[in-house]
C-alpha cells in the first residue's frame, strides 16, 4: 500500500528542489534584455515538446496525433500501450501481460541491434528511452504525437533515430472550475491454456521415454503400490496458478482559471492484479499544471507529476517463469503438504528426474516488491521581447527513487528446492535527470512570405546511484533486517554510480510562400559523454518541403478536393543509447595467475577482458520519405500515403579476434541496416442532428534487411533457449532472424538412418534434419534461417458511432508476415522426457503406431529438440482489442443534481483473437532486436470486462 508519510517526505524534498529551481530560473531571466513591446503569447510549447515544430514544420511532416478520447479506449497502466492499433508506422506490442509492465514500441522496423524504443518526451521533458511510463495516468494526457518522418526525427539529433513520442498533458482553461470524475472497475481472465497430460497419461509417457532412452525405469512410476496412490491425484497446475484478477481506477481533476492564471489539479488511483498469483500493480499520482501571465509579455508555468507505485512481480526462479514451472510439474503431486516446512509439496529424486519447482508455493511464499517514487515535470518562462521575437527557458526534472525488497522464507518444497533459512535482498536506486533548455524564436510575415527562425540550446544530465545488499541466514521468516543475518559470510553488498550528459545546439528555419509552398530546414549539433574524447560531438540535419497542389489552377476545378498536399523529407539522426564507457577497456579481477608447466599458483591478478576502441561514436540513421495527403468532401474523408526508407549506419558490431589475443574484441562502427515501407491511413467521418460516426484505419508495410556487418565474417548471434542460440543476424537477412535446422520428416526405419545423414545416436522415430550443404553429415553448418520476428504488415481499425445518448466504439488491430519462436513447445512436446507435456505427445511415434509428425519420446537425448523449424510458428494474429458501449444521460436530468454530464459505460478488451499460434498469446515482443519474438512463457495478456462512469460538473 502507498503510505502518507512517503508523500509528506516527498513534498519536503519538492519544496527544496522548487526553491533551487526557482533561483536558477530567475537568474536565467535577469540575463536577458528588458521587454520592448507587448504581444500575444504563442501556445504553451517548448522545443522538446511542441513549439519547436512551428507552422511550417506541421505542414512538411507526417506527424500523427492521438487524442485523449482515443487513448482511453484501452485500459492499461502503461500510457504507451494505449497507442496500439492507432498510428501507422508505429508497431506497439505488450512485452507481457504483467501489471505495470512495459510496452514494446518500434517505429518503421528495427534499425539497430540493441534497444529500438522511441524517445519519449512529456511536456517538454525528455524522459528517455525504455521508460514504460506507468507513472503517468492515461487520463492525464491530452494528446500524443508520433514523430516518424525525416524532418521531425531530425529535431532530436543524436537521440531521434528510433522515432519520438511527444506527450502533452491536460492544462487548465479560463472559466469556472470544472470537475471531471472517471471511475471504472473490471475483471481479467486468461483466454487460452494448453491441454496437459493427466496423471495416467503422464506416467505412461515418462515410462516410455525412459525406456526409449535406455534408462532404468523410475521405481516410483512402475511400482504398483505407489502407482495406486499417484493415480488418485491429478493436479491442474495451470488452473491453480491463474486466477480471475480485478482492476479498478479512479481519476479526479479540477481545472479552471482567469485570463491571467490557469490551473489543473488531478489525482489518480489505479490498482491491477495479475492473472498469475503473486503479481499486481498499484499507483497513486497527483498532478499540478499551471500557467500565469505575469504581464502582457511575460508568462511562467509548470507541469508537475508526483507519483508512487508499488509492483509485486512474479517473474520466476532460476531462469524459469511460473508458467514454465506449471507446465513441467508432475500432475500426481499435490500443491500443498502440511508436513513440509512452508506447507507446500515438491519433487524428489524419485520423480524420474523432474526438477520442476512448485509454482504455487513460490508465488505465495516469495515476495518481490518494487516501489518507485517519482517527481517529474518542468518549470518554464516565456518572454516576448518585441512583436515576433520570443524567448523561452525550460528547466525539466525527472527524479526517481526505486526500492526493491525481495524476501524468501525458510521452506522445503522437495529435494530440488530447499531454503534452510530466510533470506532478504534490498536494492535501492536513485535517478536524477535534469534538463536546462533555452530557445529564441522569431516570426515575420511580409506580403505572401512568412518566415520563422528558431535558435535553441540545451544541456541534459543523468545520474544514477544504486546499492544492493543481501543476507540469506536470517533467524526468522518475519525478520526484515539485513543486519540480523547470523553470519557475515552470507552477506553481500555492492553498488554502482553512472553519469551521462548530452549538450545540444539547434537552428531551425521555417518558410512558406502564399501558404502554398512550405519549407523546413534543421541543423543540430549534439555532444554525448558516452563516447571517447575527440568523438563526442556530431552534426545532424534535416529538410522537408510541402506543396499544396489544390491551390494550383489545374486542381481548382475540383471543389470536392479540400486538400491535396505533396510532402518530401530527408534527414539524419543518431542514437547514443549504447551504454556507458563502451570505448574503454574493462578489467576483470580476482583471477588466479598460473605459471610454468605445472600451472603453479602465483596469486590473484587482473587482466583486460575487452580491448578498447576510443574511436567509436553514435549510430547514424538517414531517413527519406515521400508523402501525399488528400482530404475531400468538406474534409469528411482523409487519405495519407507515405513511402519511407531508413538506413542506419555505424552500427556497433563486435569483430571476433583470435583466442590468442586473450581478450574480447572491442565494438566497432561497422553495421548497416535498411528499413523501407509504406504507410497508408484512411479516415471518414460524418454527422447530422441525430447521429455521428467515424471510421479510421491504417496499414503499414515494412521490409528489414541487414546490409553489412563490416569485417565480421560470422552472423551476430542473439536469443538463447536452453543455452542454445536460436536467432542470428546476417547480411541479407532481417535483424534477429530465427536460425536452426530444417526438418524433412521422421526416420521410420533403421535403413533410412543408414542411407541418410543424421545426428549421432539417431534411432527410428527421431527427427530427420536437412543436410543443406550436402556433406553427408548433420552439423551446425546445416543450420539456416527459418523466419523473422518482424511483421511485414501491421494494421489497425477503429470505428465509433453515437446518437440519442448512446455511443459505441470498437478497436481492432493485428499483424502478419512474421514468425514466433515457441519455446514453450520444448516442454509441451516433452523436453527430455521427464516433465509433463501437452496432449500432442499422445500421438508420438511408437513402433506400434509410427507417426510422421511427432517424434518418439526419449529421455536420454536432445536430438529432437535442437533449434529448428519445429518451434518456429506463424505469429500472425487479428484481435478485437477494445469494445465499449456507453450512454450519456440527458442534460435536463443531470442538471437536477448539479452535473453537466454523466456517462455510464461497459466494455471489454482482448475479446476475440484469431491466430494459428499455439502459445499463450501471439502478441508479445522484446525491445532488444536480437532476441525479439522468443516466447519463454511470460504472463499473457488477459481478457477484460469492465464497467464505469464519467461525471462532469
Amino acid at each position: 500500500m502507498i503510505h502518507p508519510p512517503t508523500i509528506r517526505c516527498f513534498s519536503t524534498i519538492w519544496i527544496k528542489i522548487n526553491s533551487l529551481i526557482f533561483n536558477s530560473f530567475v537568474l536565467t531571466l535577469t540575463l536577458q534584455l528588458p521587454p520592448r513591446a507587448t504581444a500575444a503569447f504563442p501556445s504553451d510549447d517548448s522545443l522538446s515538446a511542441r513549439n519547436g515544430r512551428l507552422t511550417a514544420f506541421r505542414h512538411t511532416s507526417s506527424t500523427d496525433t492521438v487524442s485523449a478520447k482515443n487513448l482511453r479506449r484501452i485500459v492499461t497502466a502503461n500510457s504507451l500501450q494505449a497507442l496500439q492499433g492507432q498510428v501507422s508506422g508505429l508497431l506497439v506490442r505488450a512485452s507481457s501481460g504483467e501489471p505495470g509492465g512495459a510496452a514494446t514500441l518500434q517505429m518503421h522496423g528495427p534499425g539497430r541491434f540493441g534497444d529500438t524504443t522511441p524517445l519519449v518526451v512529456v511536456d517538454g521533458m525528455i524522459i528517455g528511452q525504455a521508460d514504460n511510463l506507468n507513472w503517468l495516468a492515461p487520463n492525464a494526457i491530452e494528446t500524443v504525437e508520433v514523430l516518424k518522418d525525416a524532418t521531425s526525427m531530425g529535431q532530436y539529433g543524436m537521440r531521434g533515430s528510433n522515432g519520438v513520442i511527444l506527450i502533452t498533458t491536460k492544462k487548465g482553461e479560463t472559466g469556472q472550475p470544472r470537475v471531471m470524475v472517471d471511475l471504472y472497475t473490471g475483471v481479467q481472465r486468461t483466454t487460452r491454456q494448453p491441454q496437459l497430460l493427466n496423471t495416467r497419461q503422464y506416467i505412461s509417457y515418462i515410462n516410455d521415454s525412459r525406456s526409449n532412452g535406455g534408462l532404468i525405469p523410475a521405481f516410483k512410476l512402475t511400482n504398483q503400490v505407489s502407482l495406486d496412490t499417484l493415480l488418485g491425484t491429478s493436479t491442474d497446475w495451470l488452473g491453480a496458478l491463474f486466477r480471475p484478477a480485478p482492476v479498478r481506477s479512479a481519476y479526479v481533476s479540477v481545472a479552471g482559471g482567469k485570463e491571467s492564471a490557469r490551473y489543473l489539479i488531478a489525482a489518480d488511483y489505479f490498482k491491477q492484479d495479475g492473472v498469475i498469483l503473486g503479481s499486481d500493480f498499484e499507483r497513486l499520482s497527483m498532478r499540478l499544471n499551471t500557467d500565469f501571465d505575469l504581464t502582457d509579455n511575460l508568462k511562467v508555468g509548470q507541469n508537475l507529476t508526483l507519483s508512487q507505485s508499488v509492483r509485486h512481480a512474479n517473474d520466476g526462479t532460476g531462469g524459469r517463469t511460473p508458467i514454465e514451472q506449471a507446465l513441467k510439474s508432475a500432475p500426481y503431486l499435490s500443491i500443498t503438504n502440511p508436513r513440509r516446512v512452508g506447507g507446500y509439496e515438491g519433487t524428489t529424486y524419485l520423480d524420474a528426474g523432474n526438477d520442476a519447482l512448485n509454482p504455487i508455493g513460490l508465488s505465495v511464499l516469495t515476495n518481490d516488491r518494487h516501489t518507485s517514487l517519482n517527481l517529474i515535470g518542468d518549470l518554464f518562462g516565456e518572454w516576448t521581447l518585441f512583436d515576433g521575437l520570443t524567448y523561452r527557458a525550460t528547466l525539466g526534472f525527472d527524479l526517481r527513487n526505486f526500492d526493491r525488497a525481495y524476501s524468501m522464507p525458510a521452506f522445503n518444497m522437495g529435494e530440488y528446492n530447499i531454503n534452510l533459512t530466510a533470506s532478504l535482498a534490498r536494492a535501492k536506486q536513485t535517478n536524477y535527470n535534469t534538463l536546462l533548455h533555452h530557445q529564441l524564436s522569431y516570426s515575420h510575415t511580409l506580403d505572401a512570405h512568412s518566415l520563422t527562425v528558431l535558435l535553441a540550446g540545451s544541456r541534459q544530465t543523468y545520474r544514477n546511484d544504486d546499492i544492493l545488499a543481501y543476507a540469506d541466514d536470517l533467524p526468522g521468516n518475519d525478520i526484515r533486517s539485513l543486519t540480523a543475518g547470523q553470519s557475515s559470510r552470507n552477506r553481500t553488498v555492492g553498488g554502482t554510480y553512472a553519469f551521462y550528459r548530452v549538450v545540444s545546439l539547434m537552428g531551425q528555419l521555417s518558410y512558406d510562400y502564399q501558404k502554398k509552398y512550405w519549407l523546413t530546414a534543421i541543423v543540430r549539433r549534439d555532444g554525448s559523454s558516452r563516447f571517447g574524447p575527440g568523438h563526442r560531438f556530431g552534426a545532424f540535419s534535416s529538410v522537408g518541403a510541402a506543396w499544396y497542389l489544390n491551390k494550383e489552377r489545374f486542381l481548382e476545378s475540383m471543389p470536392y478536393l479540400n486538400t491535396v498536399k505533396l510532402r518530401v523529407g530527408w534527414g539524419k539522426s543518431g542514437n547514443d543509447n549504447v551504454g556507458d564507457f563502451q570505448y574503454a577497456s574493462l578489467i576483470a579481477q580476482n583471477y588466479n595467475y598460473p605459471f610454468g608447466p605445472t600451472n603453479s599458483f602465483l596469486g590473484v591478478g587482473a587482466f583486460p577482458s575487452t580491448l578498447p576502441n576510443t574511436g567509436i561514436r553514435w549510430e547514424t540513421t538517414t531517413t527519406s520519405n515521400v508523402g501525399l495527403d488528400v482530404s475531400a468532401l468538406e474534409n469528411s474523408v482523409k487519405l495519407r500515403v507515405d513511402y519511407f526508407r531508413k538506413q542506419t549506419t555505424n552500427l556497433l558490431v563486435e569483430v571476433p579476434l583470435p583466442a590468442s589475443v586473450g581478450a574480447a574484441a572491442p565494438l566497432t562502427n561497422a553495421g548497416v541496416v535498411d528499413n523501407s515501407g509504406i504507410d497508408l491511413s484512411l479516415t471518414g467521418e460524418r454527422s447530422n442532428d441525430w447521429i455521428s460516426f467515424s471510421l479510421t484505419g491504417f496499414a503499414s508495410w515494412q521490409k528489414n534487411k541487414v546490409v553489412s556487418l563490416g569485417d565480421r565474417p560470422d552472423p551476430v548471434l542473439g536469443g538463447l533457449v536452453h543455452e542454445e542460440t536460436v536467432t542470428a543476424t546476417a547480411v541479407g537477412q532481417p535483424v534477429g532472424s530465427y536460425y536452426g535446422f530444417q526438418r524433412v520428416g521422421i526416420f521410420q526405419t533403421r535403413d533410412e538412418i543408414i542411407k541418410n545423414p543424421s545426428l549421432t545416436g539417431t534411432e527410428p522415430g527421431d527427427i530427420r534434419y536437412a543436410d543443406l550443404n550436402s556433406d553427408g553429415k548433420i552439423t551446425d553448418a546445416d543450420k539456416t534461417f527459418l523466419g523473422s520476428p518482424i511483421p511485414t504488415v501491421y494494421y489497425g481499425f477503429s470505428a465509433s458511432v453515437s446518437g440519442a445518448g448512446f455511443d459505441l466504439s470498437v478497436l481492432l488491430q493485428g499483424a502478419s508476415g512474421h514468425q514466433l519462436y515457441n519455446a514453450t513447445a520444448y516442454w509441451l512436446n516433452g523436453y527430455l522426457g521427464r516433465y509433463n507435456a501437452g496432449t500432442e505427445v499422445l500421438s508420438r511415434w511408437t513402433r506400434e503406431k509410427p507417426s510422421t509428425t511427432q517424434p518418439r519420446a526419449d529421455a536420454s537425448g536432445t536430438r529432437n529438440f535442437r533449434p529448428s523449424d519445429r518451434f518456429v510458428e506463424d505469429g500472425s494474429y487479428f484481435r478485437l482489442k477494445s469494445l465499449q458501449l456507453g450512454y450519456t444521460l440527458p442534460e435536463t436530468l443531470t442538471s437536477t443534481f448539479g452535473a453537466s454530464r454523466l456517462r455510464v459505460y461497459v466494455g471489454a478488451q482482448n475479446l476475440f483473437t484469431k491466430t494459428k499460434y499455439s502459445g499463450f498469446d501471439p502478441e508479445f515482443a522484446s525491445n532488444q532486436a536480437l532476441g525479439e519474438g522468443i516466447d519463454v512463457a511470460q504472463q499473457p495478456q488477459s481478457r477484460m470486462f469492465l464497467g464505469g462512469l464519467q461525471l462532469n460538473f
